[in-house]
């Protein structure tokens, strides 16, 4: 693929607050066009790509969010760099939406084919589905996580837009999308008609009060994700004001960016997308300073990777057979030494989907000990009725 035919190369004015250049990520960037060469692109490389969309939503100022993003981006810590980290630029504009869409979905597949993380600096989130496209094309059983405050189900299916894309995921079958998680979502900004819909469907669905209050137990869901994308307006408004429609509440900033660290730590996330950021209501750069922030600590989680995906890559495992109430059914846990993730079998119904007619998903320690009390993990039995 000749990228140059995609994108235009970036000259960023760095923020000024930051650290010199000499210690701080500008320093040690790749940036395509740097001496006039297009950068080589490996296995493990993270490679970051503006797409500078907003053309199907009402936030239109969300296509000047990607340089802002660098801006402050390129002024922080060089320690959270442990590989090669390469900044292609912005995605070219386009006379139609739908070149953008078809753009996102073949560089996002020429670069996760490489073996190498993309990371989105959006525009709008429905560039989401489109990136999922391109992972599509390479992989099978995908998992999707969404961190959002609302969920994005249109009221005319035939809709499509950065308010209106879950549709298209909800079409997929089970061999392409194995699992889709919603993460942080507000149950007084969502209709309930979708949240019923969306429960019919089988996808996972975890509250902000969920997930505030078991925080440490959404690390495996973004463990068993290809794709993290996150809405801005996730974050409660006094810590991200801009964005289009803010709520007081919302996640804190710092648990903003534990859960971007845990999707960097993901062995098999291979898409993180930053989206919704409205610069129109930036006007200090607090929100573009902690999207920033965001991508860096996704950034210092992908440094600490132990490469365990598929799980038996991983060093040292312990299996733990639990059995249950039921005749015939005895829950298989591993744990590794080395992380301290843990992993649970699941038997699948349906024929030739899985190896051995089961998977093998991210869970917790507190699964465990529930199935040692003879009661089913919530994670578990959500997979067991989505397989059987």
């Amino acid at each position: 693929m000749d990228l140059s035919g995609y994108f235009n190369p970036i000259d960023i004015d760095v923020w000024k607050g930051g650290l010199p250049k000499a210690h701080s990520v500008a320093g040690l960037i790749q940036s395509f066009g740097d001496n006039g060469k297009t950068p080589t692109i490996g296995a493990r490389d993270i490679v970051v790509i503006g797409i500078p969309e907003s053309r199907n939503s009402s936030n239109a100022s969300a296509s000047f969010a990607p340089n802002e993003i660098r801006k402050h981006l390129y002024a922080l810590s060089a320690s959270a760099v442990k590989g090669n980290l390469i900044d292609l630029g912005n995605i070219k504009h386009t006379s139609k939406t739908v070149d953008t869409y078809i753009a996102t979905r073949d560089v996002v597949n020429y670069i996760t084919g490489k073996g190498a993380t993309v990371v989105i600096l959006g525009g709008t989130q429905e560039l989401t589905w489109h990136a999922y496209q391109g992972v599509k094309e390479l992989r099978e059983n995908i998992g999707v996580s969404i961190i959002d405050s609302r969920v994005d189900l249109g009221f005319d299916e035939s809709d499509f837009g950065s308010t209106c894309f879950y549709d298209s995921f909800l079409k997929e079958p089970i061999v392409s999308l194995l699992n889709l998680s919603v993460l942080g979502y507000q149950g007084y900004l969502v209709a309930q008609n979708h949240i019923e819909r969306l429960k019919t469907a089988n996808l996972e669905l975890v509250r902000l009060g969920a997930v505030r209050g078991h925080f440490k137990e959404v690390e495996p869901i973004l463990r068993d994700s290809d794709i993290v994308s996150f809405d801005m307006a996730a974050i409660r408004q006094s810590d991200c004001p801009g964005v289009l429609h803010p709520s007081p509440n919302g996640l804190y900033a710092e648990e903003a960016c534990q859960l971007t660290r845990y999707a960097g730590l993901s062995d098999r996330t291979s898409v993180f997308g930053i989206y919704e950021l409205a610069t129109s209501a930036d006007p200090s750069g607090q929100s573009a300073h902690l999207a920033a922030q965001l991508v860096w600590h996704f950034v210092e989680g992908h440094g600490q990777r132990k490469g365990e995906y598929p799980y038996h890559r991983a060093k040292e495992l312990k299996k733990f057979i639990v059995g249950t109430s039921t005749p015939g059914v005895d829950l298989v846990f591993y744990r590794s030494i080395v992380s301290d993730n843990w992993w649970v079998e699941i038997p699948s119904g349906i024929p030739n989907l899985f190896p051995d007619d089961k998977i093998t998903i991210a869970c917790s320690y507190t699964d465990y000990v529930a199935a040692s009390k003879q009661e089913l993990p919530d994670r578990w039995m959500h997979f067991y009725k989505k397989l059987m």
